[in-house]
């Protein structure tokens, strides 16, 4: 797999993750950063984990990881603040202080950082890796390493042609549904209408697939920013209001199916049918 399609990828699963699931893709990124010096910290007691989601011993490099993609600003900002005074204050000859985040810090965010908390603290490295700077140290390392640390396999052996294969769709509900599998998609398969559309529903899910596409083609770029993602977010909650007005419903793989499609998720746009037969099937 080239360089870009592998950096796209990861870039789109590191946006999926949430809570402990992203300390724990942090936790393997670091076992391998720092090999026979990386130790992994949970909560544990009246004291938690001592402001310390994992760190080096011999180095004394400390990590805090949090995802924060949707989080509002003022809340980021008390969240670094206490990780790393709590961290200065609980452990012993802090040399790097790094700040994990699944998301791309905003410019009020990033300019906290440099002049309140770096001045404050001029003895200790303070680094903050946000998706791209993480997706960057990911993709330093072998593919199949990179699938170990995000715990997600891109290409596995295809059956035959003929043989018959099955794919667990989800229902999207909303653009935060969606994106995560757009960004971390390269193609939109070839649709097909359902059966019965008129031409103002081909019409409908034509602009539909293709707003999606247009989407998918710049996702890069707009993950750059917390307020693009928002942006595209609202655009396809737009799109998905539409088609549920005109009685349509979107499902997507999400990769986690037996078969794994990491690189083009199978997308399919369902017309829900209106009258209920005297059995009671839809």
């Amino acid at each position: 797999m080239d360089g870009n399609s592998l950096r796209k990828l990861v870039e789109g699963q590191l946006l999926r993750l949430e809570g402990n699931a992203f300390q724990d893709c942090m936790d393997r990124l670091c076992l391998v950063l720092h090999p026979g010096d990386y130790q992994p910290v949970r909560a544990a007691g009246p004291k938690g984990d001592t402001k310390n989601d994992g760190y080096c011993p011999k180095a004394r490099v400390f990590y805090a990881a949090h995802a924060t993609r949707g989080e509002q600003f003022h809340k980021t900002k008390g969240k670094i603040r206490s990780d790393l005074e709590g961290c200065l204050r609980e452990h012993r000859d802090v040399s790097i202080w790094r700040y994990l985040t699944n998301d791309t810090l905003p410019g009020e965010v990033d300019q906290f950082v440099d002049n309140v908390l770096r001045p404050a603290h001029p003895e200790v490295g303070i680094e903050v890796w946000g998706l791209k700077n993480l997706s960057a140290e990911i993709c330093k390392f072998p593919q199949k390493q990179v699938e170990k640390i995000i715990d997600v396999v891109f290409e596995e052996s295809q059956p035959d042609s003929g043989a018959a294969q099955v794919v667990l769709l989800n229902h999207m509900k909303s653009g935060r549904d969606l994106w995560p599998i757009l960004s971390a998609s390269q193609a939109w398969l070839p649709h097909i209408e359902p059966d019965g559309c008129n031409g103002d529903d081909q019409d409908l899910i034509d602009s539909a697939v293709q707003t999606f596409t247009d989407w998918l083609e710049i996702s890069g770029d707009v993950e750059v920013s917390r307020s693009g993602v928002r942006d595209a977010e609202r655009s396809i909650d737009e799109i998905l209001k539409e088609l549920g007005r005109k009685g349509f419903t979107l499902y997507s793989g999400t990769g986690d199916s037996g078969n794994r499609w990491p690189i083009r998720f199978p997308m399919a746009i369902f017309k829900i049918a209106r009258s209920i037969d005297r059995a009671g099937a839809q």
